[in-house]
């Protein structure tokens, strides 16, 4: 399974959610996996689009099997099989939702990650998400920009936010626009963390902004 454990990286050296190869248990079981004798083979593409590792799936009831190759560097190709218990959970309103046992832990999740030889948990092969390593602003800006959807209003930062839209209740419409204010004042705040940063590595310390500084002003 050429690739397996090749995701995405981060600056400290921490593998992300986001670049690894995953098993979700609610698509494996649109595919008829939860019954016995299923088969289907599941296959990636690479960052580049290219054609990534494969896997065959073998359905079971309370259990499913992976049967898939991998190799490390440039050694050999090896086969791997393993099986991978299930748990169904009943709903309140019908129906059940399916979750994987972690073949390490043994934890119940949703979705199982190929960040080695196995298939494990986030947890086990030590996966974050990219956002927890993304600067505080990064965050806001996302933030900022689902509120704004919300309202109807321009994405942008500084930008009016506009009437309130039809049929939405006042106190919900001042609450959003609450939280799109504060989501901003935390973007120019990092980027004035930021811009000191680079003021202090060129050496020009007189130039330095301070937070309290009237940013309409300053950004404009």
């Amino acid at each position: 399974m050429g690739g397996l454990g090749s995701g995405g990286h981060n600056s400290k050296g921490r593998r992300i959610v986001e670049g690894q190869y995953r098993l979700d248990a609610s698509d494996l079981k649109r595919r008829g996996l939860c019954r016995t004798g299923n088969i289907s083979h599941l296959y990636w593409k690479g960052s580049d689009g290219a054609p990534g590792p494969s896997l065959k799936a073998i359905g079971g009831e309370d259990a499913i099997t992976l049967v898939y190759s991998w190799k490390r560097g440039d050694g050999p190709w090896q086969q791997h099989e393993e099986r991978v218990a299930l748990r169904h959970h009943e709903r309140h309103f019908g129906g059940c939702e399916t979750y994987f046992l972690c073949p390490r832990c043994a934890c119940t999740v949703k979705r199982l990650y190929g960040g080695g030889v196995r298939y494990l948990c986030r947890t086990c092969h030590n996966l974050v998400h990219a956002s927890t390593q993304e600067r505080p602003g990064n965050r806001a800006t996302r933030k900022n920009q689902k509120l704004r959807r919300k309202l109807g209003a321009e994405i942008g930062l500084g930008d009016c936010i506009g009437p309130k839209p039809k049929g939405m209740h006042r106190k919900t419409f001042e609450r959003i626009s609450e939280q799109i204010h504060a989501a901003e004042a935390e973007v120019y705040d990092d980027m004035l963390v930021l811009l000191n940063r680079m003021q202090r590595r060129t050496g020009n310390h007189s130039a330095r902004i301070s937070g309290s500084q009237n940013r309409g002003d300053f950004w404009r």
